[in-house]
């Protein structure tokens, strides 16, 4: 008796292992992914395929016939791949969604958590102290991260935001052409630590002032990394500000800084002071 219940559950797993296998097609299409800030890797799990196409559904047209390719996208959202697998006239599709949500950003002079952030605002070469910056936000941060020539160093330096987008309210940043309409102001020295955050009040302003209540302090409001020489005349810098100092947030945030010398004379700007520059957008 024994030994026939062990022959009928031997037999029945050999069944039910048989049944398994013979259901699983012989040719189908299927992947897996993982995300690394922009970058996503892709697996391939076709069976019976002798071809791949891929479309990365980015909006931008962006195919693969590799294997197993990685795709680099350009923003923040959900995209919706497809996986064609093809042998001869057979075609099987999968198709899946990825999400991504951007780097994973460390304020901690590793600048490697930006290389698939494209640059935000990028200076004639030659302009200035500052050549280019890139910027990133999450839900609680915004991140900047600064390259510019290796005299940069950002003390003192003042930074000017305009949050409601709107021009008719706020500082009118002479530096940065008429009606600029900014918002606040982060004034200060990296090295030195000194200076602040503070909010515009009162009506539109023009030249120096209009900026009178404090929101934080400059290294309370910013968290800075140390500065980086790349080796090739370029010096990098990262930092983060809360989300939460700022007010009022309407649509994608503008910004301009302006970098001084000792005696407050302009060496370095982002974007590039040319007159009527106005300020670059920071996309929320």
């Amino acid at each position: 008796m024994k030994q026939l219940i062990l022959y009928i559950i031997a037999s029945t797993l050999i069944f039910y292992g048989c049944s398994k296998e013979d259901n699983e097609p012989a040719f189908k299409s299927v992947f897996s992914s993982s995300t690394d800030g922009f970058k996503v890797t892709f697996t391939n799990f076709s069976r019976g395929a002798t071809s791949y196409l891929w479309d990365f559904g980015d909006g931008l047209g962006s195919t693969s016939t590799l294997k197993s390719p990685q795709h680099i996208y350009k923003s923040k959202g959900q995209f919706i791949v497809s996986l064609t697998a093809i042998n001869g006239e057979q075609e099987s599709t999968f198709k899946d969604t990825v999400v991504i949500v951007g780097p994973n950003i460390k304020i901690d002079s590793d600048f490697s958590d930006w290389d698939y952030v494209d640059f935000t605002v990028v200076n004639p070469e030659g302009t200035n102290t500052i050549k280019g910056i890139k910027t990133f936000a999450n839900s609680t941060d915004l991140f900047f991260m600064l390259e510019g020539n290796e005299e940069m160093n950002l003390s003192p330096v003042v930074m000017y935001f305009d949050t409601d987008n709107n021009t008719q309210t706020g500082y009118n940043a002479w530096q940065f052409g008429g009606g600029s309409g900014a918002d606040y102001k982060l004034e200060g020295s990296v090295a030195g630590g000194w200076g602040a955050l503070t909010k515009h009040t009162g009506v539109m302003a023009d030249g120096w002032g209009g900026f009178s209540t404090t929101v934080a302090d400059f290294l309370g409001a910013a968290n800075f990394s140390q500065f980086k020489n790349s080796g090739d005349g370029k010096r990098r810098v990262e930092f983060s500000i809360k989300r939460s100092l700022f007010q009022n947030i309407s649509g994608n945030i503008k910004f301009g800084f302006v970098e001084n010398n000792s005696g407050y004379a302009v060496i370095g700007s982002i974007p590039a002071i040319s007159g009527t520059t106005t300020f670059g957008t920071f996309p929320l």
